[in-house]
């Protein structure tokens, strides 16, 4: 006796549910780059001068290979120093992160 099983639609299966995970993460990933960038915009420990720090602040996200890249960018030229410089008081972006680092993980987790 022969039994003869044809695992091509399991397969098939298996493959669209590795596809909607990637687009689900990449939604959750989206969601939480968009609420970084709104934080980091209102919580600048900065006063604007010209407000072109604050509106070139952008939050994103990216598959790269195996990984999911979430964060938030400054985009002026002197946006390093804004974060880096003056004794890290003028720092957004580091701390928007890891303020929202344990929220974006347990999104990702559900």
């Amino acid at each position: 006796m022969k039994v003869r099983i044809d695992i091509a639609s399991a397969l098939s299966e298996l493959s669209d549910y590795g596809t909607r995970a990637v687009a689900s993460l990449l939604d959750t990933a989206r969601s939480s780059a968009a609420d970084m960038e709104s934080y980091a915009k209102i919580n600048r420990p900065w006063t604007d001068r010209t407000g072109n720090a604050r509106r070139t602040m952008e939050g994103v996200s990216a598959l790269d290979g195996d990984s999911i890249f979430v964060g938030v960018e400054g985009h002026m030229p002197y946006s390093v120093f804004l974060e880096l410089g003056y004794g890290g008081n003028y720092s957004v972006l580091a701390p928007t992160v890891h303020h929202f680092a344990p929220d974006a993980l347990l999104g990702f987790a559900r």
